[in-house]
């Protein structure tokens, strides 16, 4: 389980030289159940998880109490809100299993000592931080997309988002009913 992570570390900094039992100690197993909630809007995110099997969605709500989601994620990515967890501070998302979930999480406190002690964990986390800045920079381009490119970029970034994420909830993404994303569907994607 704990090799998904430290294979990850690898990929993320190539050539650092990797403090397993140092890494590995910080972690702690979990699995949640399907539909079970990591984090709930307004509380603090006091732990953060890395996934090893299962997918998650972020969600959140409308003025009129509606969900929206904002992202999913899958086996090798991180959850949690790091403005919360950093700062530890309310968190403005809700992030719901979609499956059961198994993770390896961390608290705030242990993620801090872990950065004091682990050159190569400190160097990950940086690189993911700059990977996810730039994502979100992405994100906000493609919001002025109209609905099929939307669609068309999420089942290239998600081959396999069809089998494990519900048309519900690829249309609540997509910010479009789920009869427009049927429609999208009939199209051939391919332009």
């Amino acid at each position: 389980m704990y090799n998904k992570l430290i294979d990850h570390i690898k990929q993320n900094v190539p050539g650092a030289s990797i403090e397993k039992q140092i890494i590995e100690a910080y972690f702690t197993p979990k699995i949640f159940e399907k539909k079970e909630h990591f984090l709930m809007q307004g509380y603090t995110c006091t732990r953060a998880g890395f996934v090893i099997e299962g997918c998650y969605r972020n969600y959140m709500l409308s003025t009129e109490g509606k969900e929206v989601n904002t992202g999913f994620g899958f086996e090798n990515w991180w959850l949690g809100d790091v403005s919360s967890f950093v700062n530890q501070t309310p968190t403005l998302i809700n992030t719901q299993f979609l499956e059961s979930t198994t993770l390896l999480t961390i608290t705030a406190k242990n993620h801090f000592d872990l950065l004091e002690r682990s050159q190569c964990f400190r160097e990950y986390t940086n690189k993911l931080r700059s990977k996810a800045t730039t994502a979100s920079v992405l994100k906000l381009s493609e919001l002025s997309e109209s609905a099929r490119t939307r669609y068309k970029v999420l089942l290239e970034k998600y081959p396999k988002i069809q089998q494990r994420i519900s048309q519900k909830q690829i249309a609540s993404f997509l910010q479009i009913t789920p009869e427009a994303l049927c429609r999208l569907r009939k199209f051939k994607i391919s332009e």
